[in-house]
């Protein structure tokens, strides 16, 4: 309990700092986020992993830097085919923390389980938590990894605790990434933090406070209070009224002007009907991986 407690405090810290930092073209704080994981579960590394649509593992960064070869030695990547936790991801998509021990069999079979030790054992890689971040085609996820002692069910417990803050941060990196550069000068003379700007970013798309709530995994509630100080921060007094006064500020992009001479041409009206399309290369409709055939 202790543990938690001091944790919460730290992580609170973390949390509120980035989301209530200056607005700017700042990269997302990794290092700062895997130096914290690692104290709380008493990891020896933590890796930050990018899952593409295929199900193959690309290791984006490693804390510390020096912890793992930039590249197999086998030069072989590792997939959903061979690592025990990517199997466990892919088949049933969850969005929860796991240890790597506790892949069921019937997922990960000792076969596997057998193969991926016997490669990750001399990195000092024996046993693992994953915390995904974002679930898309592939995923997006920190794995905490450490060379003796498995993790306990108190170290998945803080990270069940951890997570959705996690996943909220990320879920603001991903509404940011869309907001160019030369729009941060007008943001910092208004004064507004990430989060606004994440806010106003997505009213500019047109998203209700709940939707807004469901993309930053957040509360209605809290959306409203950002919305409230962006009002005060603007000089408005509605929603309608912000965008347009973000776009002016040269905050917001225009509306996309409407070429109605493209539009009589193609003879449509309205939106193009999407064609349903097979599941992406390497996995099967129920998620599975599916080996090459090469």
């Amino acid at each position: 309990m202790a543990r938690a407690v001091t944790c919460s405090a730290a992580w609170l810290e973390l949390v509120g700092d980035i989301l209530t930092r200056p607005a700017g073209a700042q990269p997302f704080p990794h290092e700062r986020v895997a130096d914290l994981l690692r104290e709380s579960v008493h990891a020896a590394c933590c890796t930050r992993h990018v899952v593409d649509r295929k199900w193959v593992d690309h290791i984006a960064d490693c804390w510390p830097v020096d912890y793992l070869p930039a590249a197999p030695p086998s030069g072989r990547l590792v997939d959903a085919t061979t690592q025990p936790l990517l199997r466990w991801y892919s088949v049933t998509r969850s969005d929860a923390p796991q240890v790597l021990g506790r892949v069921p069999s019937t997922i990960a079979g000792p076969e596997m389980v057998e193969e991926w030790t016997a490669f990750a054992r001399p990195f000092g890689i024996t046993h693992q938590l994953a915390l995904p971040l974002v679930m898309r085609g592939g995923v997006e996820a920190y794995v905490l990894s450490r060379p003796d002692d498995d993790y306990a069910e108190d170290d998945l417990d803080l990270a069940r605790l951890v997570l959705p803050a996690l996943g909220a941060l990320f879920r603001q990196r991903v509404v940011l990434e869309g907001v160019s550069a030369v729009r941060y000068d007008p943001v910092r003379s208004l004064g507004l933090t990430e989060r606004e700007l994440a806010v106003l970013t997505l009213l500019g798309h047109g998203l209700t406070a709940v939707a807004m709530a469901h993309r930053l995994r957040t509360s209605p509630r809290t959306v409203h209070k950002h919305l409230e100080r962006l009002y005060r921060k603007l000089g408005v007094r509605d929603r309608l009224m912000a965008v347009q006064r973000a776009r002016e500020a040269g905050i917001l992009a225009p509306p996309p002007e409407r070429d109605e001479r493209s539009t009589r041409r193609s003879g449509r009206r309205g939106p193009v009907p999407r064609t349903e399309g097979r599941a992406p290369g390497g996995v099967a409709d129920d998620g599975a991986p599916v080996r090459s055939q090469d």
